[in-house]
């Protein structure tokens, strides 16, 4: 057995982060936020978080049922704009509201029809007011009458889906992207349909007009753009390296594309050079294409999404991308000079607002997870819906209390004391706060309440958090109307003190063989040394600055010793390591006492420590004793023997040559006392001089000599 080995003592399990370096560390401690990132972790209810970091009043949403609707999938205006169309799943319906609201607390979309088809994936409205609804499966497209909801078919497309639809009014021709397979086809006036384009990809997901005579189509699965000519004559635009072409959008001669890139199955790479790549989504990372069959839900394919802005000129820019998520939907506003693109996630829920100068904001956020179709309505919006399916009615949020912020939930990791809560906005916010010990807030939290003794500052304001001690904290502000603002917020809190300790240990000479014998007559250098490196690993869930005080003991003994550095062994060490010189020191085995301080981060009341006892620590200095050396004829016998560890190896040299190992008469090295016989090679006539040298498991290495006659062959 190697008792000069290193050992390790540990815990079964402790996590990587447990076994970092202790850092200085103050007994108060504050979750802060300042970033537009930080912000967008939390819930932004009628405000929308800005690129700079700003909360500021937004879209306020209030819902618009959709009775029977799993999901609301497409959507579009009426030519007067003062109606919007919904098309719905799995059971075909078709929904009509009115874009400025029926001023009712539980506004009601009007059922207009039921199609015999299982989803209305698009929607067009003609220059007659009556709606073309695209279907799938079956690759039916309706006609439907807005005012009466009559429905019949209008054409049936050689296709398994229809996907999207743009309306041409100048030659009264809808073309129709398609799945199954991916081709643009023209259905005229008359509902007689042809083939114009065939993308020999899967799907045609997106199409939007180009100018007068030109789409813009987006496919899936090999996701490029193309600008195909209603004479069926197409050219690439932008080829991506993800999986589809969701949504397109014209901004004067600016082209805006909405890209998802789904994570694929695992398979085996093709031989010989990688194929060429397209334009890649720049961040890391479902279900299939959600534009092509199937609606992902959380727990399936990761998915990551980007949208870019394309030049006349060919380039391309990517101004927003999101690493886990997809996008769904695009929306133009032109109301101002500042002309804005929304793009709407199927992730989260979630609309952002893309500005002329390529800053992003979080202008809506919705409590379904998908936001599926968007229909701009003057100053504001309808947001279609899935999981569940709704619409929602998105508007400013310009009044008084209209507009709130609920932040994420913030752990303290421990039960602790809630300190000043301060923030940089307007004056007027209300703050908020509760806390719970569960990590998702429930009944057993306490209810918001106000902060204590608030006082304002110069750009913002103060306040004592009045919500009771727990380990979960969560706060809410509410804007005061258009000029609120919130730009930063900080919590200040006292967490538990927690008790550091040593949960490794070990204790190694630090020789290059670690007491392992090497093979005979090899060059591996084998020294003792005196000086025994004590490392110590220590769980300090806190993050304290840490003292250590060391002490030993012989194991039979009760009477501790200071163990340290310098002329004041009792002087705390601020490492956890330390090289002991044991030379002055007998042989034998020793306890290492640990006493671990947070002594210096922490006031006197709070100070914690902890108590460690390693396990029995060998100390040998002293070489082995060979002897007993006696020859016989053409053998040599003896016995080597250490008091304190046991002998690893015997070897035995002949006039100085190589050493060549001995086997002890009991076949292994592993016991205090090892007895060995060696048969010499023949030796010539004359004297020699053999002799034998034994080591113990701390290096030490004893020797003695014989010299023998030598008979010749």
């Amino acid at each position: 057995m190697n008792r000069r080995a290193p050992f390790l003592i540990a815990a079964s399990f402790v996590t990587a982060s447990l076994l970092a370096a202790p850092a200085l560390a103050t007994a108060a401690k504050s979750f802060h936020q300042a970033t537009s990132k930080d912000f967008e972790d939390g819930e932004a209810t009628g405000s929308m978080v800005l690129p700079t970091g700003e909360v500021v009043p937004g879209m306020k949403s209030t819902s618009v049922e959709t009775e029977g609707a799993a999901f609301v999938w497409c959507a579009a205006l009426s030519r007067d704009g003062a109606t919007a169309y919904f098309g719905a799943g799995d059971d075909g319906k078709i929904f009509a509201a009115d874009v400025k609201g029926t001023g009712k607390d539980k506004e009601k979309a009007r059922k207009l029809a039921t199609l015999d088809a299982p989803w209305v994936t698009a929607l067009a409205v003609r220059p007659d007011g009556s709606l073309l609804a695209a279907t799938t499966p079956g690759g039916r497209l309706f006609t439907v009458d807005p005012k009466s909801g009559a429905a019949k078919v209008f054409a049936t497309l050689p296709v398994e889906h229809l996907w999207t639809l743009v309306y041409d009014d100048k030659s009264a021709t809808a073309y129709v992207g398609t799945g199954g397979p991916g081709k643009v086809f023209a259905v005229d006036a008359k509902g007689k349909s042809r083939a114009v384009w065939d993308a020999h990809d899967k799907h045609v997901v997106a199409l939007a007009a180009a100018d007068a005579s030109h789409l813009f189509a987006g496919t899936s699965e090999e996701a490029i753009l193309y600008r195909v000519g209603f004479d069926g004559k197409a050219e690439a635009v932008q080829d991506f390296e993800a999986e589809e072409v969701r949504a397109i959008a014209r901004v004067g001669d600016a082209v805006y594309v909405a890209v998802n890139d789904f994570d694929k199955a695992t398979a085996t790479p093709p031989l010989g050079p990688p194929a060429a790549k397209g334009t890649k989504v720049v961040i890391s990372s479902g279900g299939t294409p959600s534009s092509a069959g199937v609606l992902p839900r959380p727990g399936q394919r990761k998915s990551k999404a980007a949208v870019y802005r394309l030049e006349r000129d060919g380039r391309i820019e990517q101004v927003f991308s999101i690493a886990d998520g997809y996008f769904t939907s695009l929306s133009v506003d032109d109301s101002s000079a500042d002309v804005a693109v929304y793009v709407a996630s199927g992730a989260q829920g979630r609309v952002h607002r893309i500005a002329a100068d390529r800053t992003v904001g979080l202008a809506i956020d919705l409590p379904e997870r998908q936001a599926l179709a968007l229909v701009r309505t003057g100053t504001g919006f309808l947001v279609a819906t899935g999981d569940a399916g709704a619409v929602y009615r998105a508007r400013p949020a310009t009044g008084a209390g209209e507009a709130t912020y609920l932040s994420k939930v913030f752990d303290g990791e421990a039960r602790v004391s809630w300190g000043l809560l301060r923030w940089r906005g307007s004056k007027g916010l209300v703050i908020e706060t509760r806390s719970g010990l569960t990590a998702k807030p429930d009944d057993n939290w306490s209810a918001f309440q106000r902060l204590k003794s608030q006082r304002a500052s110069l750009d913002g304001g103060a306040g004592e958090i009045a919500s009771p001690a727990a380990r979960y904290v969560q706060y809410r502000a509410t804007l005061d109307g258009a000029a609120g603002r919130l730009r930063e917020i900080s919590l200040a809190f006292l967490p538990q003190n927690q008790r550091a300790r040593v949960i490794e240990f070990t204790a190694s000479d630090g020789s290059a063989s670690g007491g392992v014998p090497p093979a005979a007559g090899t060059s591996l250098t084998r020294a003792h040394t005196n000086v025994l490196k004590l490392r110590w690993k220590v769980e300090n869930l806190d993050g304290d600055e840490l003292d250590y005080r060391l002490s030993f003991r012989e194991q039979s003994e009760a009477t501790w010793r200071p163990l340290g550095v310098g002329s004041d062994p009792t002087t705390p060490l601020l490492k956890p390591e330390l090289d002991w010189n044991t030379e002055g020191l007998p042989d034998g085995t020793y306890v290492i006492r640990v006493v671990t301080s947070d002594e210096r981060a922490q006031p006197a009341e709070r100070i914690l420590d902890s108590t460690y006892l390693s396990p029995p620590v060998l100390v040998d200095n002293r070489k082995p004793d060979v002897a007993g050396l006696a020859a016989k004829g053409p053998f040599v016998s003896g016995r080597a023997r250490d008091d304190a560890s046991p002998i690893t190896q015997i070897e035995v040299a002949v006039d100085g040559a190589d050493w060549h190992e001995v086997a002890p008469a009991d076949g292994i090295c592993d016991d205090l006392v090892e007895t060995f016989t060696v048969k010499l090679p023949a030796l010539a006539p004359g004297a020699h001089a053999v002799t034998v040298r034994a080591w113990d498991s701390a290096d030490n290495v004893g020797a003695a000599s014989i010299t023998v006659k030598g008979a010749g062959k």
